[in-house]
């Protein structure tokens, strides 16, 4: 709050008087770039291959000088629950000169080189959510990754004013590119086509501007580097990954920090929800119904079956939704009818019959508890 002076021609009791000013609302946000990114824009000299032949690859990566590279993988999806998943079919290296799309599900073997470079710390590999690419090349391709750069943790350590919450939440490359470089980075069903085939061409431009994109954030951060007052440590963003271990310089296991990271302040609570009252019956003035237990136990879960259900709830199926324990005492959610808005009920007004473990498979029973104290 902000205090006022207090002119002369104000009586003396409103002297020192402390008023509220309204806050400004933050700043709107700029409006989402509508420009397509594409890699032929920004470097259109850069050369492009699409290589199916671990031998040609093996050319290829042969002539790459030492430097930093964007850097991803694509890899077939599944889409039924409980399926393996497939294994990395495309390696993607990009940089202001060259662009490589590595089709290794099409290869014979794993190209030679192309373990040369991902093990060699002279190549920097930069991308997003590289952590997890590169657990999964060693889990499919048996492949350490040496001097990786995740470019959501670098782009807080150099940009901490534009970023802010937890300092490893993900920042997606697309938002980054549209934050940095004012381009639409394409995403969508495309992601989830089938990299193991041969590849469309939009399937190829869209894997050339993710591995390019990557490249020019990371070229784009690090000019932003010598502004820094402190200058970060490169454990902050960087690591290497031996044995689908993420480990820094020295062996030792590599956790995402950053001592001079400012999170800003926390999110405001979310506001609950309204606990709404069940209809009691017309002619006992009670709530007709149990409460069973799902499982083997009250902790598994509750589902909500009506005896006499009231025409507000006909809807209502016997499926809990979530719980929250406090001992005895749950919090259920029901699950009604697209017509009706979920119903919470909180069972501090019941208490649960005891049973022996030998019937625990069977319902547990709950009645409404018969106290003068409501």
């Amino acid at each position: 709050m902000t205090e006022l002076p207090v002119s002369n021609a104000c009586p003396s009791s409103f002297a020192g008087l402390v008023i509220p000013i309204a806050s400004q609302p933050p700043p709107d946000k700029p409006p989402a770039p509508t420009i397509l990114y594409s890699w032929r824009e920004i470097h259109p000299n850069a050369q492009f291959h699409y290589i199916r032949q671990h031998e040609e690859a093996n050319n290829a990566l042969e002539r790459l000088e030492f430097g930093v590279y964007g850097f991803d993988i694509e890899w077939k999806p599944t889409f039924r629950k409980g399926q393996p998943e497939n294994p990395v079919s495309l390696i993607q290296i990009a940089n202001h000169e060259v662009i490589l799309l590595l089709q290794v599900s099409a290869m014979r073997e794993f190209p030679s080189k192309l373990h040369e470079f991902l093990v060699n710390p002279n190549f920097g590999k930069a991308g997003a959510g590289i952590q997890g690419d590169t657990k999964k090349l060693y889990k499919d391709c048996r492949a350490d990754v040496r001097n990786c750069v995740d470019l959501s943790l670098l782009a807080r350590t150099v940009d901490n004013a534009e970023w802010k919450g937890r300092y490893n939440d993900p920042l997606g490359l697309a938002r980054m590119t549209a934050a940095y470089k004012d381009r639409k980075l394409v995403k969508g069903k495309i992601t989830r086509s089938n990299w193991e085939n041969l590849l469309t061409e939009p399937q190829q431009e869209y894997a050339a501007n993710d591995a390019h994109a990557g490249y020019v954030i990371y070229m784009r951060l690090m000019s932003m580097m010598p502004s820094l007052v402190t200058q970060p440590h490169a454990r902050c963003y960087s690591f290497d990954s031996v044995r689908g271990r993420l480990c820094d310089l020295s062996g030792s296991t590599w956790q995402p920090s950053n001592p001079n990271y400012d999170p800003g302040p926390p999110p405001p609570p979310r506001e609950p929800k309204p606990l709404q009252s069940l209809p009691k019956n017309e002619n006992t003035g009670r709530h007709n119904f149990t409460i069973s237990t799902v499982g083997q136990s009250p902790d598994t879960g509750f589902a909500l079956s009506f005896q006499q259900p009231s025409s507000s709830l006909q809807g209502a199926t016997q499926q809990g939704i979530s719980k929250e324990p406090r001992g005895n005492n749950f919090t259920m959610h029901l699950q009604p009818s697209l017509s009706q808005m979920p119903t919470q009920v909180n069972s501090r007004l019941f208490r649960v019959s005891k049973r022996s473990k030998t019937s625990s498979s069977q319902p547990a029973e709950l009645r409404r508890r018969e106290s003068n104290n409501p």
